[in-house]
Protein backbone atom coordinates (compact mmCIF):
# COMPACT_ATOMS: atom_id res chain seq x y z
CA UNK A 1 0.00 0.00 0.00
CA UNK A 2 1.58 3.42 -0.83
CA UNK A 3 2.40 5.57 2.67
CA UNK A 4 0.89 8.79 1.03
CA UNK A 5 -3.24 7.44 1.13
CA UNK A 6 -5.44 9.05 3.53
CA UNK A 7 -6.94 7.13 6.32
CA UNK A 8 -10.39 6.79 4.47
CA UNK A 9 -8.66 4.99 1.79
CA UNK A 10 -6.82 2.57 4.44
CA UNK A 11 -9.98 1.54 6.26
CA UNK A 12 -11.47 1.16 2.26
CA UNK A 13 -8.78 -1.92 2.01
CA UNK A 14 -9.01 -3.42 4.97
CA UNK A 15 -12.72 -3.85 3.92
CA UNK A 16 -11.37 -5.18 0.95
CA UNK A 17 -9.12 -7.97 2.37
CA UNK A 18 -11.82 -9.19 5.01
CA UNK A 19 -14.83 -9.24 2.62
CA UNK A 20 -16.54 -12.81 2.19
CA UNK A 21 -17.72 -12.49 -1.08
CA UNK A 22 -17.17 -11.01 -4.37
CA UNK A 23 -20.52 -7.58 -3.91
CA UNK A 24 -18.46 -6.85 -0.91
CA UNK A 25 -15.29 -7.19 -2.43
CA UNK A 26 -16.99 -4.80 -5.35
CA UNK A 27 -18.09 -2.20 -3.07
CA UNK A 28 -14.69 -1.82 -1.06
CA UNK A 29 -12.48 -1.58 -4.04
CA UNK A 30 -15.46 1.75 -5.32
CA UNK A 31 -14.91 3.12 -1.94
CA UNK A 32 -11.01 2.48 -2.40
CA UNK A 33 -11.08 4.28 -6.28
CA UNK A 34 -13.17 7.05 -4.56
CA UNK A 35 -10.62 8.06 -1.80
CA UNK A 36 -7.71 6.87 -3.58
CA UNK A 37 -4.82 9.97 -4.12
CA UNK A 38 -5.27 12.16 -7.04
CA UNK A 39 -1.63 12.90 -7.87
CA UNK A 40 0.30 11.56 -11.04
CA UNK A 41 2.58 9.35 -9.04
CA UNK A 42 -0.42 6.92 -7.70
CA UNK A 43 -1.86 6.50 -11.63
CA UNK A 44 -0.94 2.98 -11.74
CA UNK A 45 -2.13 2.63 -8.36
CA UNK A 46 -5.91 3.82 -9.84
CA UNK A 47 -5.10 1.46 -12.80
CA UNK A 48 -5.08 -1.51 -10.43
CA UNK A 49 -7.98 -0.54 -8.73
CA UNK A 50 -9.80 0.12 -12.31
CA UNK A 51 -8.80 -3.63 -13.83
CA UNK A 52 -9.84 -5.29 -10.21
CA UNK A 53 -13.30 -3.33 -10.41
CA UNK A 54 -13.47 -4.51 -14.25
CA UNK A 55 -13.23 -8.04 -13.18
CA UNK A 56 -15.01 -8.31 -10.10
CA UNK A 57 -17.97 -6.87 -12.28
CA UNK A 58 -17.39 -9.36 -14.94
CA UNK A 59 -17.06 -12.47 -12.84
CA UNK A 60 -20.42 -11.20 -10.99
CA UNK A 61 -22.53 -10.92 -13.87
CA UNK A 62 -21.48 -14.24 -14.82
CA UNK A 63 -22.14 -16.22 -11.48
CA UNK A 64 -25.46 -14.57 -11.91
CA UNK A 65 -25.80 -15.99 -15.53
CA UNK A 66 -24.83 -19.34 -14.43
CA UNK A 67 -27.28 -19.36 -11.71
CA UNK A 68 -30.47 -18.87 -13.86
CA UNK A 69 -29.21 -20.98 -16.12
CA UNK A 70 -29.21 -23.96 -13.18
CA UNK A 71 -33.10 -22.89 -12.59
CA UNK A 72 -34.41 -21.65 -9.23
CA UNK A 73 -36.28 -25.12 -7.99
CA UNK A 74 -33.73 -26.20 -5.65
CA UNK A 75 -33.26 -30.25 -5.23
CA UNK A 76 -34.62 -30.67 -1.70
CA UNK A 77 -37.76 -28.74 -1.42
CA UNK A 78 -40.62 -29.00 1.48
CA UNK A 79 -44.11 -27.60 1.16
CA UNK A 80 -44.98 -24.83 3.53
CA UNK A 81 -47.84 -26.10 5.76
CA UNK A 82 -49.61 -24.15 8.72
CA UNK A 83 -49.14 -21.08 10.33
CA UNK A 84 -45.54 -21.06 9.09
CA UNK A 85 -42.39 -22.86 8.44
CA UNK A 86 -39.40 -23.30 10.72
CA UNK A 87 -36.84 -25.12 9.39
CA UNK A 88 -34.27 -26.76 12.38
CA UNK A 89 -30.51 -26.88 11.42
CA UNK A 90 -27.52 -27.48 13.18
CA UNK A 91 -24.38 -29.75 13.34
CA UNK A 92 -23.88 -33.25 13.25
CA UNK A 93 -25.32 -34.83 17.06
CA UNK A 94 -26.52 -31.92 18.19
CA UNK A 95 -30.11 -32.96 19.63
CA UNK A 96 -31.90 -31.53 16.13
CA UNK A 97 -33.92 -35.28 15.96
CA UNK A 98 -34.66 -35.16 19.45
CA UNK A 99 -36.16 -31.54 19.48
CA UNK A 100 -37.91 -31.44 17.07
CA UNK A 101 -39.69 -34.71 18.67
CA UNK A 102 -40.58 -32.59 21.61
CA UNK A 103 -42.20 -29.94 20.24
CA UNK A 104 -44.14 -31.98 17.96
CA UNK A 105 -45.05 -33.96 21.12
CA UNK A 106 -44.46 -37.63 19.14
CA UNK A 107 -42.03 -39.68 17.33
CA UNK A 108 -41.40 -38.12 14.03
CA UNK A 109 -37.17 -38.60 13.28
CA UNK A 110 -34.89 -41.31 14.61
CA UNK A 111 -32.68 -40.44 17.44
CA UNK A 112 -29.23 -42.02 17.46
CA UNK A 113 -25.85 -41.09 19.49
CA UNK A 114 -23.85 -40.63 16.13
CA UNK A 115 -23.98 -37.88 13.89
CA UNK A 116 -25.41 -37.69 10.37
CA UNK A 117 -28.51 -39.83 11.11
CA UNK A 118 -30.55 -37.48 9.23
CA UNK A 119 -30.21 -37.90 5.20
CA UNK A 120 -33.38 -35.87 3.99
CA UNK A 121 -35.73 -32.74 5.59
CA UNK A 122 -38.00 -34.53 8.41
CA UNK A 123 -41.29 -32.54 8.47
CA UNK A 124 -43.76 -32.47 11.62
CA UNK A 125 -46.54 -30.08 12.97
CA UNK A 126 -45.91 -28.44 16.08
CA UNK A 127 -49.64 -27.55 17.74
CA UNK A 128 -50.15 -24.31 18.96
CA UNK A 129 -52.98 -22.00 19.80
CA UNK A 130 -55.07 -24.56 18.10
CA UNK A 131 -53.33 -24.60 14.93
CA UNK A 132 -49.99 -26.19 13.33
CA UNK A 133 -46.38 -25.08 12.69
CA UNK A 134 -44.47 -26.67 10.45
CA UNK A 135 -40.95 -27.56 12.19
CA UNK A 136 -38.67 -29.12 9.40
CA UNK A 137 -35.35 -31.00 10.90
CA UNK A 138 -32.64 -30.55 8.24
CA UNK A 139 -29.53 -32.91 7.02
CA UNK A 140 -26.24 -31.44 9.33
CA UNK A 141 -24.81 -28.51 8.56
CA UNK A 142 -20.89 -28.93 8.19
CA UNK A 143 -17.64 -26.50 8.02
CA UNK A 144 -17.87 -26.51 3.56
CA UNK A 145 -21.59 -26.62 3.21
CA UNK A 146 -22.08 -23.63 1.79
CA UNK A 147 -19.38 -24.51 -1.05
CA UNK A 148 -21.59 -27.73 -1.59
CA UNK A 149 -19.75 -30.07 0.76
CA UNK A 150 -22.69 -32.92 2.25
CA UNK A 151 -25.70 -31.46 -0.38
CA UNK A 152 -24.98 -28.13 1.86
CA UNK A 153 -26.19 -26.07 -1.09
CA UNK A 154 -29.61 -28.30 -1.20
CA UNK A 155 -29.83 -27.96 2.43
CA UNK A 156 -29.34 -23.71 2.54
CA UNK A 157 -31.73 -23.51 -0.34
CA UNK A 158 -34.46 -24.66 1.88
CA UNK A 159 -33.48 -22.68 4.57
CA UNK A 160 -33.61 -19.35 2.49
CA UNK A 161 -37.00 -20.33 1.75
CA UNK A 162 -38.36 -20.96 4.82
CA UNK A 163 -40.10 -18.23 7.00
CA UNK A 164 -37.32 -18.77 10.17
CA UNK A 165 -34.42 -20.61 11.29
CA UNK A 166 -34.25 -22.63 14.87
CA UNK A 167 -30.08 -22.99 14.86
CA UNK A 168 -29.30 -26.22 17.33
CA UNK A 169 -25.51 -26.59 19.33
CA UNK A 170 -23.56 -24.86 21.72
CA UNK A 171 -22.04 -21.44 21.43
CA UNK A 172 -19.24 -22.67 19.05
CA UNK A 173 -21.23 -24.92 16.74
CA UNK A 174 -23.49 -22.59 16.30
CA UNK A 175 -20.58 -19.98 15.25
CA UNK A 176 -19.83 -22.07 12.54
CA UNK A 177 -23.69 -22.64 10.95
CA UNK A 178 -23.83 -18.96 11.10
CA UNK A 179 -20.70 -18.46 9.44
CA UNK A 180 -22.09 -21.19 6.70
CA UNK A 181 -25.42 -19.09 6.31
CA UNK A 182 -23.46 -15.86 5.87
CA UNK A 183 -21.36 -17.16 2.72
CA UNK A 184 -24.69 -18.47 1.39
CA UNK A 185 -25.90 -14.60 1.95
CA UNK A 186 -28.33 -16.07 4.52
CA UNK A 187 -28.30 -12.66 7.08
CA UNK A 188 -29.66 -13.80 10.36
CA UNK A 189 -31.83 -11.53 12.88
CA UNK A 190 -30.91 -8.37 10.50
CA UNK A 191 -33.11 -6.67 8.18
CA UNK A 192 -32.14 -5.13 4.65
CA UNK A 193 -30.49 -1.81 4.70
CA UNK A 194 -33.37 0.77 4.42
CA UNK A 195 -32.50 2.30 0.76
CA UNK A 196 -34.04 1.89 -2.32
CA UNK A 197 -32.58 2.36 -5.93
CA UNK A 198 -34.63 2.79 -8.82
CA UNK A 199 -33.53 2.98 -12.54
CA UNK A 200 -34.45 6.69 -13.88
CA UNK A 201 -35.68 7.50 -17.28
CA UNK A 202 -34.27 11.33 -15.72
CA UNK A 203 -30.66 12.08 -16.35
CA UNK A 204 -28.32 12.45 -12.80
CA UNK A 205 -28.95 10.76 -9.64
CA UNK A 206 -31.69 12.04 -7.44
CA UNK A 207 -31.08 11.43 -3.19
CA UNK A 208 -34.23 11.36 -1.17
CA UNK A 209 -33.31 11.23 2.63
CA UNK A 210 -29.85 12.23 2.68
CA UNK A 211 -29.96 13.07 5.78
CA UNK A 212 -29.61 9.36 7.74
CA UNK A 213 -26.66 8.87 5.41
CA UNK A 214 -23.71 9.17 7.46
CA UNK A 215 -20.33 9.41 4.98
CA UNK A 216 -20.64 12.26 2.49
CA UNK A 217 -23.48 11.96 -0.40
CA UNK A 218 -20.48 12.20 -3.48
CA UNK A 219 -19.30 8.50 -2.57
CA UNK A 220 -22.85 7.18 -2.83
CA UNK A 221 -23.41 8.60 -6.21
CA UNK A 222 -19.86 7.98 -7.77
CA UNK A 223 -20.40 4.29 -5.96
CA UNK A 224 -23.98 4.12 -8.00
CA UNK A 225 -22.41 5.36 -11.02
CA UNK A 226 -19.77 2.75 -11.37
CA UNK A 227 -22.01 -0.46 -10.49
CA UNK A 228 -24.79 0.97 -13.48
CA UNK A 229 -27.12 3.37 -11.71
CA UNK A 230 -25.23 6.50 -12.97
CA UNK A 231 -29.37 7.83 -13.96
CA UNK A 232 -31.17 6.82 -10.87
CA UNK A 233 -33.81 7.73 -8.21
CA UNK A 234 -32.41 6.80 -4.20
CA UNK A 235 -34.69 6.58 -1.10
CA UNK A 236 -33.22 6.42 2.06
CA UNK A 237 -35.26 5.77 5.03
CA UNK A 238 -33.14 4.54 7.34
CA UNK A 239 -29.52 5.15 8.79
CA UNK A 240 -26.83 4.44 6.10
CA UNK A 241 -23.02 3.86 7.76
CA UNK A 242 -21.01 2.59 4.89
CA UNK A 243 -21.02 1.84 1.05
CA UNK A 244 -21.09 -1.65 2.34
CA UNK A 245 -25.04 -1.70 3.33
CA UNK A 246 -25.33 0.12 -0.19
CA UNK A 247 -23.96 -3.05 -1.96
CA UNK A 248 -26.09 -5.03 0.66
CA UNK A 249 -29.36 -3.96 -0.08
CA UNK A 250 -28.57 -3.69 -3.80
CA UNK A 251 -27.77 -7.14 -3.53
CA UNK A 252 -31.35 -9.44 -4.65
CA UNK A 253 -29.23 -12.77 -3.70
CA UNK A 254 -29.58 -11.94 0.36
CA UNK A 255 -32.10 -12.89 2.16
CA UNK A 256 -33.22 -11.94 5.74
CA UNK A 257 -34.62 -14.54 8.30
CA UNK A 258 -35.65 -14.46 11.85
CA UNK A 259 -33.68 -16.78 14.22
CA UNK A 260 -33.46 -18.47 17.52
CA UNK A 261 -30.32 -20.04 18.83
CA UNK A 262 -30.47 -23.08 21.27
CA UNK A 263 -28.59 -25.35 23.28
CA UNK A 264 -30.46 -28.61 23.72
CA UNK A 265 -28.16 -29.86 26.30
CA UNK A 266 -29.49 -27.41 28.51
CA UNK A 267 -33.09 -27.57 27.81
CA UNK A 268 -35.55 -28.87 30.57
CA UNK A 269 -39.20 -28.93 30.16
CA UNK A 270 -40.39 -25.36 31.19
CA UNK A 271 -38.00 -24.23 28.79
CA UNK A 272 -39.61 -25.84 25.78
CA UNK A 273 -43.00 -24.75 26.46
CA UNK A 274 -41.74 -21.06 26.61
CA UNK A 275 -39.93 -22.22 22.94
CA UNK A 276 -42.84 -22.67 21.84
CA UNK A 277 -44.31 -18.91 22.03
CA UNK A 278 -40.60 -17.55 20.90
CA UNK A 279 -40.99 -19.55 17.99
CA UNK A 280 -44.32 -18.42 17.03
CA UNK A 281 -43.25 -14.76 17.44
CA UNK A 282 -40.00 -15.37 14.54
CA UNK A 283 -43.06 -15.93 12.51
CA UNK A 284 -43.87 -11.84 12.81
CA UNK A 285 -48.10 -13.08 12.71
CA UNK A 286 -51.25 -12.97 14.53
CA UNK A 287 -53.44 -15.60 15.21
CA UNK A 288 -57.01 -15.06 14.93
CA UNK A 289 -60.62 -16.60 15.20
CA UNK A 290 -63.23 -16.11 13.38
CA UNK A 291 -67.02 -16.83 14.31
CA UNK A 292 -70.68 -16.63 13.16
CA UNK A 293 -73.47 -14.53 14.28
CA UNK A 294 -74.82 -15.71 17.53
CA UNK A 295 -72.55 -18.95 17.56
CA UNK A 296 -70.03 -19.81 20.34
CA UNK A 297 -66.52 -19.40 18.84
CA UNK A 298 -64.55 -22.59 19.01
CA UNK A 299 -60.75 -22.05 19.12
CA UNK A 300 -59.20 -24.32 16.33
CA UNK A 301 -58.10 -23.64 13.43
CA UNK A 302 -57.04 -19.97 13.31
CA UNK A 303 -56.15 -17.88 10.47
CA UNK A 304 -52.90 -16.26 10.29
CA UNK A 305 -51.89 -13.01 9.18
CA UNK A 306 -48.94 -10.93 9.04
CA UNK A 307 -48.56 -8.11 11.99
CA UNK A 308 -50.41 -5.19 11.61
CA UNK A 309 -53.34 -6.93 9.23
CA UNK A 310 -56.75 -5.08 9.53
CA UNK A 311 -60.09 -5.81 9.28
CA UNK A 312 -60.16 -5.57 5.50
CA UNK A 313 -56.79 -7.38 5.23
CA UNK A 314 -59.22 -10.52 7.05
CA UNK A 315 -61.87 -9.96 4.78
CA UNK A 316 -59.62 -10.55 1.49
CA UNK A 317 -57.98 -13.73 3.43
CA UNK A 318 -61.42 -14.90 3.72
CA UNK A 319 -63.10 -14.39 0.07
CA UNK A 320 -62.22 -10.96 -2.15
CA UNK A 321 -66.15 -10.45 -2.29
CA UNK A 322 -66.02 -10.10 1.73
CA UNK A 323 -63.95 -7.04 1.26
CA UNK A 324 -66.00 -5.51 -0.85
CA UNK A 325 -68.94 -5.84 0.74
CA UNK A 326 -67.33 -5.12 4.42
CA UNK A 327 -68.83 -2.87 6.29
CA UNK A 328 -68.04 -3.37 10.16
CA UNK A 329 -67.35 -6.16 12.23
CA UNK A 330 -67.60 -7.10 15.76
CA UNK A 331 -63.75 -7.83 17.88
CA UNK A 332 -63.16 -9.61 20.87
CA UNK A 333 -59.84 -9.43 22.80
CA UNK A 334 -58.13 -6.14 21.48
CA UNK A 335 -61.01 -3.65 21.77
CA UNK A 336 -62.12 -1.69 24.81
CA UNK A 337 -64.74 -3.53 25.18
CA UNK A 338 -65.92 -6.82 24.42
CA UNK A 339 -67.89 -7.50 20.42
CA UNK A 340 -67.28 -3.86 20.15
CA UNK A 341 -68.06 -2.87 16.28
CA UNK A 342 -65.15 -1.81 14.01
CA UNK A 343 -64.55 -0.54 10.37
CA UNK A 344 -62.31 -1.96 7.98
CA UNK A 345 -59.28 -0.31 9.07
CA UNK A 346 -59.10 -1.41 12.12
CA UNK A 347 -55.63 -3.23 13.01
CA UNK A 348 -56.14 -6.43 14.76
CA UNK A 349 -54.26 -8.24 17.39
CA UNK A 350 -52.83 -11.63 17.94
CA UNK A 351 -55.51 -13.89 19.69
CA UNK A 352 -58.49 -11.57 18.69
CA UNK A 353 -61.57 -13.37 18.12
CA UNK A 354 -63.75 -11.79 14.88
CA UNK A 355 -67.18 -11.89 13.57
CA UNK A 356 -67.54 -10.41 10.24
CA UNK A 357 -70.94 -8.69 9.40
CA UNK A 358 -71.55 -7.79 5.60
Amino acid sequence: MPTNVSIEYANAEKKYHLANNPEEKLAALIEMKSTAPSHKGCESLRAEINRKIAALKSSIERQKLASSKKGSAPSMFVKKEGIGQIVIVGLPNTGKSWLLNKLVGKKIAEVTEHGFSTFKPEPGMMPYEGGLIQLVELPAIISGSSSGKAQGKEILSIVRNADAVLIVGNVEEQKIVFKEFELSQIYLNKTRPKIVVKSSSFRGIQVSGKEFLKFPKEQLINYLKNVGFSNSTVIISGKINSIKEISEALNESIVYKKALFVDTRKITEHFLIDLKDQLFLLLGKVLIYTKKPGEEVIFKDPLSLPKNSTLFNLAEHLHKDFAKKLKFAKVWGSTKFPGQRVGPNYKLKNKDVVEINI
